[in-house]
């Protein structure tokens, strides 16, 4: 059973209730996020989801630690695009101790000024050793291309607008976004749905403070081809194509689709340009979407002397898989779906995290059933309609290697 209610002060509460597990999960979404970072201080909040776990009211870094740890809480914070979130799994008997230590910290908040120059160094020394981690660079340098501003921002933060970040900064963040209104607290586990709701109020009944208004997403920018040169033993190829988003009509569809190229060992690129041929280390597809796009991305991992062809292959295969694939394809990739779903949905802790997604993008919940009855209802037919509106070209490629490839003109608007 899934119980929703927004509290008087405007936070938005789902709980799930699991019977057959001893063990709860919480997840809570407070809009923010690398997109709202001051432009001078773009790194500012990746600093302060540090901080905020340094001490909170009258516990100090220390003290706060060992609240979690002694009451069995494996708890973390994050920091993502456009939100910052405080995620735990415990013991359910342990919940309402939780609750109080996260309302705490998102209230009262230490933001002990001595930490920062710590966390500074740990975050540039990230950012320096981003060229030790090619197939992460590349990722960073396609999205700084593909996605509009701020969407495009580094996930590591910018070097000076690390520097320039101080406990100033902070105070300012956590008076302009750390409010109730459009956060989200999704509870799962073996849980009292009535009775949470009754803690929950008494807890976060008091929280008060504005919400920060997220950006709106633009347009993605015009499709083309970059190189960027480093003397290396690698090549890396990543490519970015529009696609459905999230919920969308043929949402189901595309991740089908998708998966059929390159989900897994079984699938038509790693078969291909792998297992048959042997030109590279590393090949995947994936499909990503929310609320404002969706986005099919392609890597390769592969050698200066193997890399035209890789890419060659890749696109061919791309090209190719509209009109040709089987039934038989299908029903392996429904069937992985499904398994995924239900492994990674019967936790708490997945649960919670679902939940609460589903509620940040679409103000509901998704069920199970509903989930794997679209899955189930993708025919081949879908498959093709899909690839017809959304065919992978123009498409936006980024290499990363020693020389410049040669890309088709009718896959990208315009070669650099």
């Amino acid at each position: 059973m899934i119980v929703t209610e927004q509290l008087a002060n405007g936070l938005s509460v789902i709980i799930e209730e699991i019977g057959h597990v001893e063990s709860a999960a919480y997840d809570l979404l407070i809009p923010g996020g690398l997109i709202c970072d001051p432009s001078d201080r773009i790194g500012s909040g990746l600093i302060f989801a540090e901080m905020i776990g340094r001490g909170a009211g009258s516990l100090d870094s220390r003290a706060l630690s060992e609240a979690f740890e002694d009451s069995g809480i494996r708890h973390g914070e994050w920091l993502g695009m456009d939100r910052f979130g405080f995620s735990g799994s415990l013991i359910a008997s342990k919940l309402p101790r939780a609750l109080e230590l996260v309302a705490l910290m998102i209230q009262e908040p230490r933001l002990p000024e001595e930490d920062i120059p710590n966390i500074q160094s740990v975050l540039l020394q990230d950012i320096a050793a981003l060229n030790d981690n090619p197939a992460r660079r590349v990722s960073i340098e396609l999205s700084k291309r593909y996605y509009p501003a701020p969407f495009n921002r580094c996930s590591l933060g910018e070097a000076e607008g690390i520097r320039l970040t101080d406990r100033a900064c902070m105070l300012n963040m956590h008076r302009e976004m750390f409010g109730p209104q459009r956060a989200i607290l999704s509870i799962a586990g073996k849980v009292d749905a009535s009775k949470v709701l009754g803690e929950l109020k008494s807890i976060f009944g008091g929280w008060q403070g504005s919400s920060i208004d997220l950006p709106e997403f633009a347009t993605i920018s015009p499709h083309e081809y970059t190189h960027i040169e480093v003397d290396s033993a690698q090549m890396q190829i990543l490519m970015a194509a529009p696609s459905v988003k999230f919920a969308e009509s043929h949402y189901y569809t595309g991740k089908i689709a998708v998966s059929l190229l390159g989900s897994s060992m079984f699938g038509r690129l790693f078969m291909e340009l792998r297992e048959k041929r042997g030109l590279c280390y590393s090949v995947y597809a994936r499909h990503g979407a929310n609320k404002s796009y969706g986005t099919v991305t392609a890597y390769v991992g592969t050698t200066p002397e193997r890399a035209q062809e890789s890419l060659d292959v890749l696109l061919t295969e791309f090209g190719r898989l509209r009109g040709s694939v089987t039934q038989a394809e299908v029903d392996r990739a429904k069937t992985n779906l499904k398994a995924a779903l239900v492994m990674g949905e019967e936790s708490p802790g997945s649960r919670a995290s679902s939940n609460a997604t589903d509620w940040w993008l679409l103000k509901r919940v998704r069920s199970l059933h509903e989930i794997s009855d679209a899955i189930s209802a993708v025919s081949i037919a879908d498959i093709n309609e899909f690839l017809e509106q959304f065919p992978f070209a123009p498409c936006s490629i980024v290499t990363l290697g020693r020389t410049p490839l040669q890309v088709p003109s009718d896959i990208v608007r315009s070669i650099k």
